[in-house]
């Protein structure tokens, strides 16, 4: 899959997540719809799909370098795995 498009895969999945709120708004959540919704893996890791894997966390982690997200949902819970749209994107 073409970089750019994946990396819009990530960031629309995190922004429904983050949407559903708190619970939804984790790396794990975000990370394991992509992998099922893009590249049907479940999350497990197997020799065969660690490119695709990969793939996700590169793209992920652009985001948060992008600042297009940013780590904690809010002051309860101000780290990784949570994270939060930067208020300038949401729509």
């Amino acid at each position: 899959m073409e970089y750019q498009k994946l990396r819009e895969a990530v960031y629309d999945a995190a922004v429904r997540c983050a949407k559903r709120g708190a619970g939804y708004s984790q790396q794990r959540v975000v990370l394991d719809e992509v992998a099922k919704q893009q590249f049907n893996i479940d999350s497990f890791v197997t020799p065969s799909n660690i490119i695709p894997e990969q793939d996700i966390l590169t793209c992920w982690h652009d985001l948060f370098r992008e600042g297009r997200l940013s780590w904690g949902y809010d002051l309860n819970n101000p780290d990784a795995p949570f994270f939060h749209v930067p208020n300038s994107r949401i729509t």
